[in-house]
């Protein structure tokens, strides 16, 4: 069977989005590797000043450009769907952000709950995200 050259243009598309997926996975790796390694053990999971300051900036540097230039690239290697998808998740994540904080926030004012916990906000954001992925694509 001749493949078609829609269909290898398909084949192509894919296989660049797995690329830049698989480098930005390759980079969070290595950061995080990184950090394992360089983390004193004598602090806590997630004391501060636990790792070098050098690798504190260099994480936070790779970790933007990634981000930043891998969404870029993605977006333009997409399709429609895929974009509306990605889209819709991160706007979820925004929302669930947007309204976590303060609401956690005025609960603790109030003396309901403990100080807003950015990881965990950061957790729920994360979690929002992935299920509104998971959702628009099995739907």
């Amino acid at each position: 069977m001749v493949e078609s050259d829609w269909q290898a243009r398909a084949k192509q598309r894919k296989r660049r989005i797995y690329i830049i997926i698989g480098i930005m996975f390759g980079l969070g790796l290595l950061s995080g590797f990184l950090v394992g390694f360089f983390e004193d053990e004598q602090a806590g999971l997630m004391a501060a000043n636990s790792i070098p300051p050098q690798l504190a900036i260099l994480s936070a540097v790779v970790f933007v450009t990634a981000i930043t230039f891998g969404t870029w690239r993605l977006m333009q290697v997409t399709d429609e769907l895929e974009r509306k998808i990605n889209t819709s998740a991160t706007v979820m994540a925004g929302n669930v952000l947007l309204e976590g904080y303060p609401t956690w926030f005025f609960l603790w004012k109030g003396g309901l709950v403990g100080e807003p916990d950015a990881l965990w906000l950061f957790c729920a954001g994360i979690t929002a995200s992935c299920l509104t992925y998971a959702w628009q694509k099995l739907r």
